[in-house]
């Protein structure tokens, strides 16, 4: 029996030559050959991703706060280094790690030195060598490097103050001068401030020049703060901080208190027609209800909007002489309402609701021009709900003016303005029954007693003297 040969339908099929059989073979062998050298070099021994370094970036350093560094690779890590160059080519092996399995894909660490730790020139490298436990690159695996300089800076700003008013009254103002010195060079400084006691923050400006180590600025007691305290707070970019008190004499001061019965024709007319424009009178058709609307929530969004307004400040701008001169915005006129003074308000002998007047109420006759004593530039001038047509006028240093319940205004926003300028005429906008300017003086968004800033000798002693002998400080160096 032959079986070299098969029959199928009765045709007989030759049995295939020998070296077809080879050939085949040899290409089945070169497939799985070409399949073996695939798979390796696409497994993870063979991979060719470079592991990923990743640092903070920061460009000074005080050593208190860690620099945090990770690393990560794609299959494991085989070995790193954390190399710190000292300044003058000595080198500390901060940190290293050699691993023996193929276990670990991430390595985050913190790095820190004493603060004892001395540079030289002040300044750091910081080298990073990781590799990965892949046998590319002829068996060496992939490797990454990174490198970083910093600045060391463990030096605080240095603080003097230079000049300062003596005293300052509650819901009045003061100016205070210093110097901060940082590394012989405030390139390095990051935030100046002044802060009070219940957290409030003034911005100081630089004094003569723009790279100037002296700062002025002008700071306020709040009314309705118990107490007040403050201090300069510097601090440079490497996170340093120093602070240093600003020794004010406190002066008290008593605000008048004052029980205010509510009428219905007022509050049918003027309240209605405030509140009736604000969501929650949708839901109340209590005219009491109507006061409080107005007399809370919209005066709280209007006072928002002026303190949002005067707290702007140029901490870039230079100053070299504030001639502020005593404001007198309504001539012939006479007082009708002090500043600070705490209204209460009954109705029907019962309490409704409360608020501070924040300005001094000037009137004279109807519709009297309003006119500015002191240059500056507009920066609102619009209706300010209960405060009524508003213009409000920058003077530089975070002092501000503003002049509400206008019946007209002559001005219009980046306008500047000088020494009698007619800025707007009186009237009753918002919520005013009688013709009348309700004017305020704002420090870096805080109301102020205008009584002081209307006083030529107050003006002298605490703002443009305090200002003046701090420049000859300036000035012998």
């Amino acid at each position: 029996m032959n079986l070299g040969n098969f029959r199928i339908d009765g045709d007989m099929i030759p049995e295939p030559p020998k070296e077809k059989k080879k050939i085949g073979r040899k290409l089945l062998a070169l497939i799985l050959v070409i399949w073996g050298v695939n798979h390796l070099i696409t497994s993870n021994l063979f991979e060719s991703e470079i592991p990923t370094i990743e640092m903070d970036k920061i460009e000074h350093w005080n050593l208190a706060k860690p620099i945090n560094l990770k690393i990560t690779d794609n299959y494991a890590i085989k070995s790193f280094k954390v190399i710190i160059d000292n300044g003058d080519g000595e080198v500390v092996n901060y940190k290293s790690g050699d691993f023996e399995k193929p276990d670990v894909q991430n390595i985050d660490i913190n790095i820190s030195l004493p603060r004892s730790t001395r540079f030289k020139n002040n300044y750091t490298t910081i080298h990073v060598e990781v590799t990965d436990f892949s046998n590319w690159n002829f068996f060496a695996g992939n490797q990454a490097e990174l490198t970083d300089t910093v600045i060391v800076d463990t030096s605080r700003p240095n603080i003097s103050i230079i000049n300062s008013s003596y005293g300052i009254r509650r819901g009045g103002s003061a100016t205070v001068v210093f110097k901060v010195d940082d590394l012989g060079n405030n390139s390095t400084l990051d935030e100046v401030y002044i802060e009070t006691s219940s957290g409030r923050k003034f911005l100081p400006q630089p004094l003569v020049s723009t790279d100037s180590k002296y700062f002025v600025s002008l700071v306020a007691w709040p009314i309705n703060d118990i107490t007040f305290k403050g201090k300069v707070v510097a601090k440079d970019k490497a996170g340093n901080e120093s602070s240093s008190d600003i020794n004010l004499y406190l002066k008290e001061k008593s605000y008048k208190v004052s029980n205010m019965t509510l009428k219905d024709s007022f509050l049918n007319g003027k309240i209605r027609s405030l509140a009736s424009n604000h969501e929650k009178s949708e839901f109340t058709d209590s005219i009491t209800e109507y006061f409080k609307i107005v007399n809370e929530d919209i005066r709280a969004e209007n006072e928002k909007l002026l303190f949002e307004i005067t707290t702007q400040i140029d901490k870039s701008a230079v100053v070299n002489d504030f001639d502020i001169k005593p404001f007198s915005p309504l001539r012939g006129s006479s007082s009708v309402a002090s500043f600070g003074d705490h209204r209460k308000y009954f109705y029907d002998n019962e309490f409704i609701s409360e608020a501070y007047h924040m300005g001094l109420d000037l009137a004279s006759v109807k519709m009297a021009p309003i006119v500015s004593t002191n240059k500056g530039k507009i920066v609102y001038n619009e209706d300010n709900g209960v405060y009524g047509k508003t213009p409000i006028v920058d003077h530089g240093l975070g002092l501000y003016t503003i002049y509400s319940h206008c019946s007209a205004t002559r001005v219009q926003v980046g306008d500047m303005i000088d020494n009698g300028h007619i800025i707007a005429n009186t009237g009753k906008t918002g919520l005013a029954l009688g013709d009348h300017l309700h004017f305020g003086i704002y420090v870096q968004g805080i109301p102020v007693r205008p009584e002081e800033w209307m006083d030529k000798d107050w003006i002298k002693t605490n703002v443009t003297d305090i200002i003046a002998g701090a420049k000859k400080i300036v000035e012998r160096g």
